[in-house]
């Protein structure tokens, strides 16, 4: 386990040179980007000699777009981006599972009481081959419902506050956000109509994703976005920095103080001290959309992933029990 007291930054452990200036991207938001906030605030990045710029960019192609640019080098996004952008040819790497849980709660107009009442209905996503696009196909499959029989349209609206607004306000039928994005329509007239973690099924939900050419011209700035995660994540996981913890989290996503203390709950079991990216979960993805793309049925895991630097940080002795 890496202390607590290793997190800080301190004249001992700082670098002679100017810490490398590097974006990093996020594509929702939700709990689960505290594993970038915490180290953000903590000074980790800025520790292990990065100056990092954290951005919000919704929805993962647009978030994949700037990765695959330049602009935001290193992201936050789902497994589904990366399967796609792959598939079409792009240079795109998975290389932390940050989220492997597939959490998205299930939230309609008021109107609709039951699953199949989300027939002939619009679902709001964040854009087609999205992770919530990709999580709202394998919706419709445990409940029996078939988007072109059932007459199901999917619906780009955006990020999942923006969704959540969108079923208040009537604009779409139904849609998934994140447990911790639920308190902004709980009560207020939409219908819950579950959780689907209940599902069983791999997913990664969120992930820290680069480019193959990132990783080899720049591996020393890659190695200590790693080791910046992995530290936070350490920092998030000690039940005595739940203060800290919490008020990151209420800040960044404007929560009041008891949604926040429930977005800290439920953001701990996301937390992985050991952050590899689910296999069985990527290679879920590839199935899952190869069925419509021959090019990304092809796909092999090692094409999405390269847990390279964090097997070689596990092997150093970095990462502990």
């Amino acid at each position: 386990m890496i202390g607590s007291a290793a997190m800080f930054h301190s004249p001992g452990s700082s670098h002679a040179q100017e810490p490398e200036k590097l974006v990093i991207g996020h594509s929702n938001l939700r709990n689960d980007i505290a594993a970038l906030w915490v180290p953000k605030e903590l000074g980790l990045f800025r520790k292990h000699g990065v100056e990092a710029t954290v951005v919000l960019i919704t929805g993962g192609a647009r978030m994949t777009q700037a990765m695959l640019s330049g602009s935001s080098p290193m992201a936050f996004t789902g497994a589904t981006p990366v399967v796609s952008a792959v598939g079409g040819g792009a240079d795109s790497v998975l290389i932390l599972g940050i989220n492997n849980k597939l959490t998205y709660d299930i939230w309609a107009k008021a109107e609709i009481k039951k699953p199949e009442e989300l027939k002939g209905k619009t679902i709001g996503i964040s854009g087609f081959g999205s992770s919530s696009h990709v999580a709202s196909f394998l919706m419709l499959q445990h409940f029996n419902l078939d988007e072109k029989r059932d007459r199901i349209t999917f619906v780009s609206i955006g990020d999942e506050p923006t969704r959540a607004q969108a079923v208040l306000a009537g604009r779409i039928d139904a849609t998934l956000m994140d447990a911790s994005i639920s308190g902004q329509i709980k009560g207020r007239g939409p219908t819950y109509l579950g959780n689907l973690e209940q599902l069983g099924v791999p997913f990664v939900n969120n992930a820290l994703v680069t480019t193959r050419s990132f990783l080899k011209d720049r591996a020393k700035t890659s190695e200590a976005v790693v080791k910046a995660i992995v530290e936070g994540n350490a920092f998030i996981l000690n039940p005595a920095n739940r203060s800290t913890v919490t008020n990151i989290v209420a800040r960044y996503l404007r929560l009041s103080a008891e949604d926040a203390k429930h977005a800290y709950d439920d953001l701990i079991p996301k937390v992985e001290r050991r952050p590899y990216p689910n296999l069985d979960a990527v290679k879920a993805a590839i199935q899952i959309m190869g069925a419509r793309n021959p090019k990304i049925a092809q796909l092999k895991t090692e094409d999405i992933v390269d847990t390279s630097i964090l097997r070689r940080l596990e092997q150093s002795g970095f990462i502990r029990p």
